[in-house]
């Protein structure tokens, strides 16, 4: 057997600068990083050198690590399984800081971590039949209880317990020129207890950040809540000759205010009320929640398409959370959207220009079988990887 010099460590422990034993002679079998061609490599000298300090040359597989979009981190048992129950912690490349990882909460990663997908491809007819089949709904059965605040018969639970115990979470951002305004109020479905006993002031802080929604308040709407918030009547009770109207196409029709449905109602007339919500959300999270813009990740933002249930205008505000790249593909951009109608575009030119109007849409939602939809297929192998975050596992 052959044997060559190799650099060895003098003692257990080498100081910086210290010369090693040259004079030992090893089996060539024995050298970690060994090449079959040293003197073609350029990097023979650096490889020994690694040698000498017990290091293996593993350069190669290093450079191929974090080329995903998204890094992850998942609990998993002793045998492999994923356990999403548990949630997992995201780190975006070119969003998040080196290093810095957001959680998704585990409802959130089970609903999008599917590959139960489907794929349409929408078209300004489309856009035209949802909107039509947005405005033939009723406004969102959990909004309306919760509007009608201590004069329903039997009082809404997220009243009494969520308003009633901790009321400085809610906010109304008022209307402009008696028309929609804001409930700015929790995500129930997502949101823990600490809302409710009064410790959110450092959410923004903590695992789970703060989630929100915005809904649309048209002035048909009972309108209890909003008075018993602001203490006064900013956007009028409704009169006994109109009365209360639930329907989103009569409300509309009745009070001459537009019913806010989806970003498909949004023009550029809306301007200033976006605008105005986006300043009124932004204080409400400094003041309640002790948000920094600059300091911490918000992002507001709109899904579309949406399901009838919840065809009432609604933003959702995010506040240092983790997402998952299958909600993100439907999420449009609160700044976005002001923008596209600052330049007095069209909504529908925003929403087909995503993707050239191709959506990818979890089939458990049943989006794609809204009426106004075109026909659904299959998405590819790729496409799936692509909203699906790189978790391995079993």
């Amino acid at each position: 057997m052959n044997t060559i010099q190799t650099l060895q460590r003098a003692s257990s422990t080498m100081t910086v600068g210290a010369t090693p034993n040259l004079n030992q002679s090893i089996d060539v079998c024995k050298v970690r990083n060994i090449h079959t061609d040293l003197e073609k490599n350029g990097h023979s000298q650096l490889r020994r050198t690694l040698d000498a300090y017990g290091i293996d040359d593993n350069r190669n597989t290093l450079s191929h690590l974090n080329q995903d979009k998204y890094n992850v981190f998942v609990k998993k048992d002793k045998s492999g399984t994923l356990e999403l129950s548990h949630g997992a912690y995201i780190s975006k490349v070119g969003v998040d800081e080196y290093g810095a990882f957001r959680w998704l909460n585990p409802r959130g990663l089970k609903k999008y971590q599917t590959n139960d997908l489907a794929q349409v491809t929408l078209s300004m007819e489309n856009l035209k039949q949802l909107q039509a089949t947005y405005k033939d709904e009723n406004t969102t059965e959990f909004l309306v209880n919760l509007l009608r605040g201590d004069s329903a018969e039997s009082l809404d639970n997220v009243y009494t317990s969520l308003y009633k115990k901790q009321p400085d979470v809610f906010h109304y951002s008022g209307s402009l020129n008696q028309g929609n305004g804001f409930l700015i109020y929790p995500n129930i479905p997502y949101m823990s207890e600490t809302y409710t006993n009064g410790h959110h002031k450092d959410l923004a802080d903590r695992r789970e950040g703060v989630q929100l929604t915005a809904w649309a308040v048209h002035p048909a709407l009972p309108l209890s809540l909003i008075q018993e918030i602001t203490d006064d009547h900013p956007i009028g009770k409704p009169s006994v000759t109109q009365g209360e109207e639930l329907n989103q196409r009569k409300a509309e029709s009745k009070w001459t205010v537009k019913s806010l449905t989806s970003i498909l109602d949004l023009e550029p007339k809306d301007l200033k009320m976006l605008e105005k919500l986006k300043s009124d959300i932004i204080g409400h999270l400094s003041d309640t929640y002790g948000v920094s813009a600059e300091k911490d990740n918000v992002d507001l933002f709109f899904h579309f398409p949406v399901a009838p249930s919840t065809a009432t205008l609604h933003l959702h505000i995010w506040v240092n959370k983790g997402d998952h790249p299958l909600n993100e593909s439907r999420a449009f951009g609160l700044n976005e959207v002001i923008e596209h109608l600052r330049n007095d575009e069209n909504i529908n030119s925003l929403i087909l220009s995503r993707n050239e109007g191709l959506f990818t849409l979890p089939k458990k939602d049943a989006l794609h079988l809204i009426k106004g939809m075109p026909g659904s297929y299959a998405p590819t192998i790729e496409v799936r990887e692509k909203f699906s975050l790189p978790i391995t596992g079993r």
